[in-house]
């Protein structure tokens, strides 16, 4: 005994070529289906990347410029969170030219001030750092200066972050032990077209 007649075999067939071939580009087109996250991956590996450096003077509406010999340097606090620094600006497009979203997803550490376990924090918004704290845009890593691995200084390590509309600032902050140890680096962002 057939577990669907044939009448509904024949609706679910075209129920699916209606799908398949509506103007969302079917399952695709459906966030949260399975065939919209896979679209999600495949165009977080297979997307243009850009790296960034620290502008002479950042600032919440210009932070970044393209260099290798100025890296953002953040310090720490006493056992704590230290001061959050801007890391994008409002003016700034981290992304290729169109993008109308990014993921800041890899970080370059170049020089840890000292070899002890560091907290380190990206926070995003539009308003003021403080204000991303409280309502939770931020995503952290622990590291540790090493010879090897991940985030060891020299290798670029990965980042798990939101995509982030266009023209949102991002700042960090690091944690450390010692009070006002300083962490250098670069970090790079995904660009979006949609």
């Amino acid at each position: 005994m057939p577990l669907l007649s044939q009448a509904e075999r024949e609706l679910l067939s075209r129920n699916v070529a209606e799908i398949d071939e509506s103007s969302a580009s079917g399952l695709a087109g459906a966030e949260d289906s399975l065939a919209y996250r896979l679209g999600e991956i495949e165009r977080h590996l297979h997307v243009r990347e850009r790296w960034w450096g620290a502008l002479a003077g950042p600032d919440e509406t210009n932070a970044i410029e393209a260099n290798v010999t100025r890296p953002f340097v953040v310090a720490s606090g006493n056992d704590a969170w230290g001061t959050a620094i801007p890391i994008l600006g409002t003016a700034d497009d981290p992304v290729v030219s169109g993008s109308v979203y990014f993921d800041p997803h890899r970080i370059l550490f170049v020089d840890f001030e000292n070899a002890t376990a560091w907290r380190f924090r990206l926070i995003w918004g539009t308003g003021t750092s403080a204000d991303a704290i409280t309502a939770g845009q931020w995503s952290e890593i622990m590291i540790i200066n090493a010879v090897a691995g991940p985030f060891a200084a020299g290798v670029p390590g990965e980042i798990k972050n939101r995509r982030v509309a266009a023209g949102t600032k991002l700042w960090a902050q690091a944690w450390n032990a010692t009070n006002l140890d300083e962490l250098d680096f670069f970090w790079g962002a995904h660009g979006y077209e949609g």
